[in-house]
């Protein structure tokens, strides 16, 4: 379905995306050397194998040979293998001298000795003597295949980040600000660093500004697109962990952005790209051993000449606080700004999202957004909608003050009233009679942190539950944990050993063998002290505001629990039917796919193992059971329990089971990975089992995570939006989710889910026509838009949900990044907060399928949660799918480990292997 613009064009949203043109890349220049460099290149690589150790998968840095190469170039440059042969693209010519000598210098720094000096002289030789010639721009990758290799889309972002590096960014008092562009393509305030408050220690922790240029998700446009953004990286204060390293060599125009390598105890700096810079600069080697350093490497901490610079950037990790702190809104505005009256290139070149007209998505409560928990009349109908007969919820608690802020939350949410005594060991009914409530003191220590195993908690836990267990209960725990977050360790090993020893995860296990869901709830922090550190007497308007506020925060944690406890077991009221006001609400089966590839430890310098990573894949399916009015059904999968059930046995057989799906045994085809292979085969039979497992056959919706599962299924990704499956597909399974499936029972369309800025770009507010037909720009926007065709005909069903921050929403009038940026600003510890976004790319594969009300219908379950009062970041199917995944009690084994991490060393050195070395 498409809309004439005219008609509904009253908003317009202001992103950071721009379009790019084939001129924008500019001259183009190639250096193929002879045929023996490619003898020279495996020789190297076999050389560099058996000095890291044997049996390790490696291969040469070339992703430091590049940053080398643009260090000498002041350009963009790329070392690749093409058409049979190695070549250099470079985006300006490089003399044969620097030519020479960075490939000599990288050689030997690769493979240190005489080997290494012998290939590196040979191969920089032939590199040198390669005549220069116009290099030809390959076209883009053809459905089924993907972009990333897709030079063109580098160098596109490369010339964007040439003109952002051109600009002074005016400041409202003191010189202008200008970004130096480093050779991984980002953008480095170098000299504009800002200092934070000193911690508790006194010491001084630094931020320093990078702005990023992504490449867009083009969605149905097929148009290629750039997005700017930007952050502030924590600078580091150790060597422990630092995985970055930007170097400013004199006489060199760009900052060499190097990786570090080795164990994060030990990170080495002399890595090739930092040793290979430094001799074009005619810098001295770097000692070994580098000692701990300040905010700024001095430059007689190095060598015993200056080096120039250095900035350590701290890895993203949850260890060190404060990392990322966003830049505030009107940053984001000046980037705009700039980019509209000064970057004549791209100025005006931003893809047009329109205002989607009669679809309301306020993201606070109002007509047609319940918050709030369920209320307690309504609760048998969620009950009876889950397929649960009687909840019982059993308390399990060990101090005196969880349990009366528990007894609290329960009289309020559940109607119990205030003369409920909450006797210990006595069920008491509550929601006319569905649930029944029991406080049960720890006695055992089930729960409390030590040792025991999860068999041995389950033991005491089984003993408890039992006389309030039968037929027809459902077992639904609110635990009581020792949790401090401001705990900590004086050595590593302590902290392991504290980690290892949490009864958490052991007992929620227990609790999952035992078919209960459970929530965790922690215990209150320390008092509000009544005198500071050094001994003076709180102001008392202070303290009592603190003390509010603590109690304030304990209070709605734990009415939280109780909102979990029902949304645990599957139970929603009519909150999802009636957010979608206008809009028709089908008895569609939604169902939201989450994969996740676990992270895997692996020994240094190895970039494959001989076993694959293991997956996890949960699937949910939700639909009205009774118009807008009434309650939703939620059913799930997983290859554990091999079947649909109701959400809540599906949820604790799930988290009773290893997180960790084995991919060994799937069959790949071509370039597939075990995972996408594994993922393909169990999304499908899923799918196919629920035709007959569910308990009613309806049309389908899935919503996949575009950022994670585009490696599974070739056809979500930009290149094959509206294209046909190519021939040389390894099995229709891999082309979409249910695509294999007869196609009567096919979905009706798959909502392709991106929530990533970088390929979104940050939206920076809207423009509203007003009743005189003029525009004015606003600098907030929580409004749905629609992607429309660039000759302004109609739109697509491409739609975009802008969102303001709630904790910006709710700030005060002067909040910090409203009206000043992070360069202005003397409080740096304040987080600044902008827009974010989710995008929802409608992809068809039903004749009857309207994309449009699927697209809408999308953006009403992101706006409107199961439990929490404020907008998810993805529509409500996948989130309960993802949280299957998140709340299992071992998940944190298996997630993202700091080594791995967007500013890593395998992230940044990790380059595409040349083929043929």
């Amino acid at each position: 379905m498409s809309r004439p613009l005219d008609s509904v064009a009253r908003k317009q949203a202001r992103l950071l995306q721009f379009r790019t043109a084939p001129a924008d890349l500019g001259e183009v220049i190639a250096y193929r050397p002879a045929a023996p460099a490619a003898d020279f290149a495996v020789e190297l690589s076999h050389e560099y194998t058996r000095n890291v150790g044997s049996g390790l998968d490696v291969q040469p840095p070339y992703r430091a040979l590049e940053a080398v190469l643009r260090a000498a170039a002041g350009t963009w440059a790329r070392w690749q293998w093409n058409d049979g042969h190695l070549e250099l693209l470079c985006a300006a010519p490089i003399s044969a001298e620097d030519r020479l000598d960075v490939f000599r210098y990288w050689a030997e720094a690769v493979v240190p000795g005489p080997v290494g000096q012998r290939i590196g002289e040979q191969l920089a030789e032939l590199v040198a003597r390669a005549e220069p010639r116009p290099a030809v721009i390959p076209a883009p990758p053809r459905a089924g295949k993907r972009s990333r290799g897709w030079w063109p889309g580098e160098l596109a972002r490369w010339r964007f980040a040439e003109e952002l590096a051109a600009l002074d960014w005016p400041r409202n008092n003191g010189a202008p600000v200008r970004f130096a562009l480093c050779t991984d393509g980002r953008l480095a305030a170098i000299g504009h660093e800002l200092p934070a408050e000193p911690d508790r220690k006194g010491v001084v922790r630094h931020l320093l500004p990078r702005i990023t240029i992504g490449t867009a998700a083009s969605g149905h446009s097929l148009r290629h697109a750039l997005t700017v953004n930007a952050t502030t990286t924590l600078l580091a204060t150790s060597w422990r962990g630092v995985s970055t390293v930007l170097l400013a060599n004199p006489d060199q125009p760009l900052v060499v952005a190097a990786a570090t390598d080795g164990p994060p105890w030990a990170r080495r700096l002399n890595v090739p790209a930092v040793a290979a810079s430094r001799r074009l600069a005619a810098l001295p080697r770097l000692s070994a051993n580098v000692p701990p350093f300040p905010e700024h490497l001095a430059d007689d901490v190095l060598a015993d000449t200056a080096p120039g610079p250095v900035w350590a950037v701290a890895p993203a990790s949850v260890r060190t606080p404060g990392l990322g702190r966003g830049h505030g809104m009107e940053f984001f505005r000046r980037v705009e700004e700039a980019i509209d009256t000064r970057c004549e290139k791209y100025s005006r070149r931003s893809p047009a999202f329109v205002e989607v007209p009669g679809v309301k998505v306020p993201p606070t409560e109002s007509g047609s957004r319940v918050s709030g928990p369920i209320a307690a009349e309504r609760i048998p109908a969620a009950l009876d909608a889950a397929g649960v007969d009687t909840l019982l919820v059993a308390v399990l608690w060990s101090t005196d003050e969880v349990r009366a802020r528990v007894k609290a939350a329960v009289s309020t949410q559940w109607g119990l009233g205030d003369r409920w005594k909450a006797a210990e060991g006595v069920e008491e009914p509550a929601a006319g009679g569905r649930i029944k409530v029991v406080f049960l003191h720890d006695k055992a220590g089930a729960l409390s942190h030590g040792p025991r195993t999860s068999v041995e908690r389950q033991r005491d836990l089984e003993e408890m539950l039992a006389p309030y267990t039968g037929d027809g209960v459902r077992v639904a725990a609110i635990c009581e944990t020792d949790w401090d977050p401001e705990r900590w360790y004086p050595t590593l090993e302590a902290r392991d050993t504290a980690e290892a020893e949490d009864g958490k995860w052991p007992s929620k296990q227990a609790l999952a063998h035992l078919g209960a869901t459970s929530q965790y709830i922690k215990q209150a922090p320390a008092p509000i002290p009544t005198h500071t550190r050094e001994g003076k007497p709180y102001n008392e308007k202070y303290r009592a505001k603190k003390v509010k506020s603590r109690q304030s925060g304990l209070d709605s944690s734990t009415a939280n629990v109780l909102r979990e406890i029902l949304s645990g077991v599957g139970a929603t009221d009519h909150r999802l039917g009636s957010a979608f006001g206008k809009l028709a609400c089908e008895p569609w089966w939604h169902i939201g796919i989450h994969v996740r590839r676990h992270a895997q430890r692996r020994a240094y310098g190895k970039r494959h193992t001989a076993t694959p990573a293991p997956i996890t894949v949960a699937l949910t399916a939700m639909r009205p059971t009774g118009g807008p009015d009434g309650p939703w059904q939620i059913w799930a999968y997983s290859p554990q329990a091999g079947q649909w059930q109701a959400h809540g046995p599906a949820t604790t057989a799930l988290h009773a089971a290893d997180l960790r799906w084995d991919v060994t045994g799937y069959p790949t085809a071509a370039d597939e990975s075990p995972q996408a292979s594994a993922a393909a085969h169990i999304v499908e039979q899923a799918l196919l089992a629920a035709r007959t497992q569910l308990p009613a056959s309806a049309p389908a919706v899935l919503y996949v995570d575009g950022d994670s599962a585009e490696y599974i299924w070739a056809g979500l990704t930009d290149e094959a939006l509206g294209q046909n499956p190519p021939a040389d597909l390894p099995r229709p399974a891999s082309w979409l989710p249910g695509h294999s499936l007869p196609r009567a029972q096919r979905p009706l369309a798959t909502v392709r889910v991106i929530g990533d800025l970088e390929r979104i770009g940050r939206p920076t507010g809207a423009h509203m026509r007003t009743s005189d037909g003029t525009w004015r720009a606003t600098d907030t926007t929580n409004s749905l838009f629609q992607l429309a065709a660039d000759d302004g005909a109609r739109t697509y069903p491409d739609l975009l949900l802008v969102n303001v921050p709630r904790t910006w929403a709710a700030g005060p009038s002067g909040r910090f990044g409203k009206d000043e940026t992070r360069f202005d600003s003397n409080s740096q510890s304040k987080n600044g907060y902008a827009h974010t976004a989710t995008r929802f790319t409608v992809i068809g594969q039903s004749t009857d399928a309207d994309c449009d009300l699927i697209g809408a219908v999308a953006a009403v379950l992101t706006n409107q949660g199961i439990t929490s009062d404020v907008r998810q970041s993805m529509p409500t199917p996948l989130h309960l799918a993802r949280r299957m995944d998140s709340s299992h009690p071992y998940y944190r084994r298996t997630a993202q480990s700091d080594e791995e991490s967007p500013d890593s060393a395998q992230a940044e050195t990790g380059a595409d292997e040349t083929p043929g070395t």
